[in-house]
C-alpha cells in the first residue's frame, strides 16, 4: 500500500510512542484513524494531537478506544466496532507493547506471561480479530511491531526477546 488517504488504520498502543508517531503520520497524509490503549490520558492526547495537526488541512476522522489487547474478546469487539464506525478498516498495526528487564533466573512466571501476553498474544489477537475485515476490504494489510530484540537474543532481555521472535514468526509466516 503506496497510498494511505482515505484509508481506516487502527493502531494499538497510540496513547505513546511509536503508536502516537503512526497516529500523527497517517492523519497527515489523511488516514481515518481507530485508536486504541489502555492509557485513557494517554489516547485523549495522542487524539487532541492529531486534531490539531489536521485542523486546517481537512478532515480527518478519528475514534478512541479503551483496548486491553490482552483479552481476545475486548479486541475483537474492538475489530467489528471499528468497520461498523468507519464501514471497513484497511490496516491493523499491532504496536501495543510493554518492556521487562530480566534475566530468566530473576524472572518470575507471573512477569514472564504478562509480558508475552501483551506483547505476543495481543499481537496475535489483533492479527486474527482484523484480518477477515482486512480482507473484506479488497486492500488490507497487517502491520506488526517487533524490534532488533526479535532479530539477536540479550541476556536481560529474556521475556521481551521471547515475544519479539515470536512476533516475527508469527509475521513471517
Amino acid at each position: 500500500m503506496t497510498q494511505v488517504r482515505g484509508k481506516v488504520a487502527a493502531i494499538t498502543g497510540a496513547g505513546s510512542g511509536i503508536g502516537r508517531g503512526l497516529a500523527l503520520e497517517l492523519a497527515a497524509k489523511g488516514c481515518q484513524l481507530a485508536l486504541s490503549d489502555i492509557d485513557d490520558a494517554g489516547i485523549a492526547e495522542t487524539v487532541a494531537l492529531v486534531e490539531k495537526s489536521v485542523g486546517r488541512r481537512g478532515s480527518v476522522k478519528v475514534s478512541s478506544t479503551h483496548v486491553d489487547v490482552t483479552d481476545r474478546e475486548v479486541v475483537e469487539a474492538w475489530a467489528s466496532a471499528t468497520v461498523e464506525e468507519f464501514g471497513r478498516v484497511n490496516l491493523i498495526f499491532n504496536n501495543a507493547g510493554v518492556a521487562l528487564a530480566a534475566k530468566v533466573s530473576a524472572m518470575s512466571y507471573d512477569s514472564f506471561r504478562w509480558l508475552m501476553d501483551i506483547n505476543f498474544w495481543g499481537v496475535v489477537h489483533g492479527t486474527m480479530a482484523f484480518l477477515p475485515h482486512l480482507k473484506t476490504s479488497g486492500d488490507g494489510h497487517v502491520v506488526n511491531i517487533s524490534s532488533v530484540f526479535g532479530l539477536l537474543g540479550i541476556p536481560s532481555q529474556s521475556a521481551y526477546n521471547s515475544a519479539k521472535f515470536a512476533v516475527r514468526g508469527l509475521t513471517e509466516s
